[in-house]
């Protein structure tokens, strides 16, 4: 049987609350995006997928590094 891949990208945008604001520090992002991250991880797992590998975004800033890109398999 095939395995079916797919990527999925996770940002501190993407969380549902608790969001920075124009000046929160670099902690205040870090913990909006492993909100998120833990939250679509809850979601793929919901949906039967398999977690492959986490990357971090590559970045300068706690806005830019603040990112993973999720890939997963069924």
């Amino acid at each position: 049987m095939a395995k079916q891949f797919a990527t999925v990208f996770v940002s501190w945008r993407d969380a549902r609350r608790g969001r920075p604001g124009l000046f929160s520090g670099d902690a205040d992002y870090h913990q909006a995006a492993a909100q998120a991250l833990e939250a679509k991880l809850n979601d793929l797992a919901l949906e039967g997928w398999i977690v492959e590998d986490i990357i971090q975004a590559p970045g300068l800033t706690a806005r830019q590094v603040s990112a993973y890109t999720i890939i997963v398999f069924k």
